[in-house]
């Protein structure tokens, strides 16, 4: 019960991962990313790029720490894409 109590009060930290940053932003996600260049259905890169897609998610973990203000989408280049 406490630890419901808990993360009802304090949340469930997220990351938004979108190649449309200007509509993103007016939805005031708590953190976004937005690969640079990336296309709609290859938030995370092309199939098959599994290295550079495992690059993204690390990165989305990374921003987990950052205090931004909530709408901010920031853009992150990935080589490879």
């Amino acid at each position: 019960m406490a630890i419901q109590r808990a993360i009802e009060m304090s949340g469930v930290p997220t990351v938004l991962i979108t190649v449309s940053a200007e509509e993103s932003a007016q939805m005031r996600p708590p953190r976004a990313i937005e690969p640079e260049g990336f296309q709609v259905g290859n938030s995370l890169g092309r199939p098959g790029q599994v290295e550079l897609q495992r690059q993204v998610l690390q990165a989305s973990v990374e921003y987990l720490n950052k205090l931004v203000m909530p709408g901010q989408v920031t853009t992150i280049s990935f080589p490879g894409y």
